[in-house]
């Protein structure tokens, strides 16, 4: 089971939709994803129609040490797509923080270590912040992968989550490794162009090459929760997420 977190400290950079979508890929070609919700924004559940403001969610997995993770899995009307769900109790991170009864950094990873046979890979949807939400992620992923999307402040925070990914490699998982970053929203544009190219001049090889093109099908597709490379196959961005996901899949190995 291959374990990818998907995490950006800024917000709006398209993580809820690549992780959706890139999942949805990865189902297609008849592989079985779990997505773990991890934001308390909800975003990847409300997506994918599973959203419960009172069910058991990713915060009852950091929270009881007794549950059985597979109660707390949902399916979706998505191929080969199953999700651990997210509402507003993830809000509540102080809670995790302050409990001190057990080892507060390798909860989700135990939980999911509880069904590593049952998936090919999990996609973890991080919130936009380091906490320990996210150190749980990053704690039980083997991957990181960052969108970002072109503006001037694009790599604003990006050497801090570096740093972040050191730190937990170094303290937590030795495994844990920054697959590279991949551009979200891209218009095509003359300036995007030339951000493109200082992109790829700050991060070389970890600039993956397929970037996801701008697309109202994208939003749409939220509308009607679903993800875009179903609500509209033929889409630029659903072309342009199935090619990441080859992509990734090329480096997640």
């Amino acid at each position: 089971m291959k374990k990818v977190s998907i995490v950006n400290i800024k917000g709006g950079v398209g993580k809820t939709v690549s992780t959706v979508n890139i999942a949805a890929s990865l189902g297609e070609l008849n592989k079985k994803v779990l997505i773990v919700d991890a934001d308390a924004q909800s975003n990847a559940t409300q997506y994918l129609n599973c959203y419960s403001p009172e069910g058991i969610s990713t915060y009852d997995v950091l929270m009881d040490k007794d549950i059985d993770v597979n109660t707390v899995i949902k399916n979706t009307n998505v191929k080969g797509v199953s999700i651990i769900p997210a509402n507003i109790k993830l809000i509540c991170e102080n809670e995790i923080v302050n409990d001190t009864r057990r080892s507060r950094e390798n909860r989700l990873k135990k939980a999911l270590d509880n069904v590593k046979e049952e998936y090919d890979y999990v996609i973890i949807d991080c919130p936009p912040s380091l906490g320990i939400i996210t150190t749980n992620a990053l704690v039980a992923s083997d991957y990181v992968l960052v969108p970002i999307k072109i503006d001037q402040f694009a790599l604003d925070g990006f050497g801090y989550l570096l740093d972040t990914i050191d730190e937990i490699s170094n303290e937590f998982n030795p495994k844990l490794d920054f697959t590279g970053a991949f551009i979200t929203m891209d218009k095509r544009t003359a300036i995007n162009r030339k951000m493109k190219a200082k992109l790829k001049e700050a991060l070389k090889d970890k600039l993956f090459n397929v970037s996801i093109r701008e697309n109202v099908k994208v939003v749409q597709s939220t509308f009607e929760q679903q993800p875009v490379i179903t609500y509209c196959k033929n889409a630029i961005s659903s072309k342009d997420y199935r090619a990441l996901t080859q992509e990734v899949m090329k480096h997640v190995i």
